[in-house]
């Protein structure tokens, strides 16, 4: 594995005038080149947790124990606050697998956060994920209804933790076909690619979000989730174009910034100058 020397040196010059912690790691899958820094410290995770709920509902299906096309009930007493359009509905209404995890995915709904936890088992996703060697990560609520009991007393944004190098472990698996099977890793992908929020990773990137309602194929891509809470912000994914397919993960924890605007967070913008910084480094060169 080749050490981005230079690289390194560029995004850790940027990662300084941040207020706060910096968490950075990307795999370059084309070349084999690393960057990586403070990326064992663990950081909020926030809504990017959700991408191993979905690897754990994969497991299971793989396993027999659920389809994509079960139905799911949801009633007035599984929606939640926060980020979502489920909790919007009347109730109760009827919806496939597939679309709870699509949502939960490509909205963030924390709704559909819930219905998955609570279906496949906070301790089942943990145990998951330690079994994939991802030692860092860490689901501590399950978005349940006495989420806020349980964390009294902690700072809520940790009701999930992770490092950026378990994630990007993690994505790097369903990036090359490896988690859970090749046909699962690419239906996995395929919900991350739909990810409607993609201003961070994506800030300054030369994406077109409209792709399909032009009816062009898109130069570059990205297949992300990303996670914001009080003090924390994260985003990691994958990124293709002609030249290189990588995964980056960007976490920052502790700001300054007391704004709670996503798009304007000092955290969210600090995200958006590390992943040009890759991009340029990567996608020029291949």
């Amino acid at each position: 594995m080749v050490v981005a020397t230079a690289l390194r040196s560029e995004v850790e010059r940027v990662a300084d005038e941040f207020s706060g912690r910096v968490s950075v790691s990307a795999n370059n899958l084309t070349k084999g080149e690393r960057l990586d820094i403070r990326e064992s410290e663990v950081f909020p995770a926030l809504s990017a947790i959700k991408l191993a709920i979905m690897t754990e509902l994969f497991f299971r299906i793989e396993a027999g124990d659920f389809s994509l096309t079960d139905k799911v009930t949801v009633n007035k007493s599984d929606l939640r606050l926060g980020t979502g359009v489920f909790r919007e509905f009347e109730t109760p209404f009827e919806i496939t697998l597939k679309d709870v995890c699509m949502m939960m995915v490509v909205v963030s709904d924390n709704t559909c956060t819930w219905l998955l936890s609570d279906m496949v088992g906070k301790d089942n996703i943990n145990g998951r994920m330690r079994s994939l060697g991802l030692n860092e990560y860490s689901l501590n609520s399950d978005l349940g209804a006495d989420t806020f009991d349980e964390m009294e007393g902690k700072d809520i944004d940790a009701y999930s933790e992770c490092s950026s190098r378990d994630f990007t472990s993690l994505v790097a698996c369903i990036a090359t076909g490896e988690l859970v099977s090749e046909a699962a890793s690419a239906q996995m992908l395929d919900i991350m690619g739909r990810c409607q929020h993609i201003e961070w990773l994506g800030r300054y990137l030369p994406l077109n979000q409209f792709s399909t309602e032009m009816g062009v194929e898109p130069t570059y891509k990205l297949y992300n989730k990303l996670g914001a809470y009080l003090h924390g912000r994260c985003d990691t994914g994958l990124i293709t174009g002609p030249n290189a397919r990588y995964v980056i993960t960007v976490m920052t924890a502790d700001t300054k910034d007391p704004t709670l605007m996503l798009c304007e967070h000092e955290g969210s913008r600090m995200i958006g100058r590390i992943s040009k910084a890759v991009f340029d480094a990567w996608m020029a060169t291949g």
